[in-house]
């Protein structure tokens, strides 16, 4: 079966791929970072993680509680007491699980996309709310709001920019090329650029008005340093089992899929453990566990492109071969 079916739309896509389990090892690159007469793409090209910048939001958080400087029983409101009341339920454990219910800044009006919203303005967004969706742990939404809040909070606790902070876990990881990317401020010398296919091409659409928020999907990385932090994660995965391999379960006693910042899923009693990413002209997967030996990373700079498809054909073949 060729994985890669599942998420290639275009001859000209950009892409990196790593798969390995015990059995074979498959790499593959195509594409260039912006226009046709860029560099090419290669496993040192760094890509907009999206959603898959959470499990390093979430890890951030695990450094501070073990550093005592938090708790996951910590309420919102103890860190931001300008926040409405109804924080007082909501804690740093709700938003780790996606389980607190806060609005979706995404529902936000606007009507410039070229006016980028920032993970401050979301404060000041959530200061005119007055409940939440739900009561807090009773669900899980999956919620792009709670992991700027999280980033919010390693900056107010650590009392550091947040690049600096995570900074120092990718120098320990040993990941070279992994940043927070500022829009506009940073530089990222072998990026690639997102793009959309319109009319049958491919162009480069890069940003929107929510693309340049940090917490919820800001940093870039690429093939080589997330095969690093996949390694790091595995030689810890016994204390992480606590913590962010932990499968969280709602206040009525029902499971849900996802850990701190990662998906957890049981395939054939075994873990595997997995995130998506999807923005504007970008989509990646993680994928991996130690339990059956393997790890995919994908990394496109092609918008819509259905991520999720790679996994569940991965998972699919887990079932039919163990």
């Amino acid at each position: 079966m060729n994985l890669l079916n599942e998420v290639l739309k275009n001859k000209e896509q950009g892409y990196a791929f790593y798969y390995q389990d015990e059995n074979q090892k498959i790499t593959k690159v195509n594409g260039k970072l912006t226009d046709i007469n860029s560099n090419d793409i290669s496993f040192d090209t760094d890509f907009r993680l999206a959603s898959v910048s959470k499990q390093f939001i979430a890890y951030g958080i695990i450094k501070l509680v073990e550093n005592k400087l938090l708790d996951y029983d910590t309420t919102i409101k103890e860190i931001f007491n300008d926040l409405p009341e109804y924080f007082n339920k909501i804690t740093i454990k709700h938003l780790l699980t996606h389980t607190s219910g806060i609005y979706d800044y995404e529902t936000i009006p606007h009507k410039d996309d070229d006016k980028q919203i920032l993970d401050r303005d979301i404060l000041t967004f959530l200061q005119t709310t007055t409940q939440t969706y739900f009561e807090p742990g009773s669900k899980y939404q999956y919620s792009n709001t709670g992991f700027i809040l999280l980033g919010l909070i390693i900056e107010e606790v650590s009392k550091e920019k947040i690049a600096i902070y995570l900074g120092k876990i990718f120098k320990e990881v040993g990941m070279t090329n992994t940043m927070v990317n500022y829009q506009g401020i940073t530089e990222i010398p072998n990026r690639a650029y997102g793009h959309i296919i319109e009319n049958g091409e491919l162009i480069v659409k890069d940003q929107y008005w929510c693309s340049a928020t940090i917490g919820d999907g800001g940093i870039y990385s690429n093939i080589n340093d997330l095969n690093k932090w996949i390694d790091y994660l595995l030689s810890n995965e016994t204390k992480l089992k606590q913590t962010m391999f932990k499968i969280n379960t709602l206040n009525d006693g029902t499971k849900t899929e996802y850990g701190y910042g990662i998906q957890v899923i049981e395939v054939n009693n075994k873990l595997l453990y997995y995130h998506c990413g999807d923005t504007i002209g970008t989509n990646t997967l993680i994928l991996f566990s130690s339990d059956f030996k393997l790890r995919c990373i994908f990394l496109t700079n092609l918008g819509n492109v259905e991520t999720r498809l790679l996994k569940d054909a991965i998972v699919e073949e887990i079932k039919n071969k163990f």
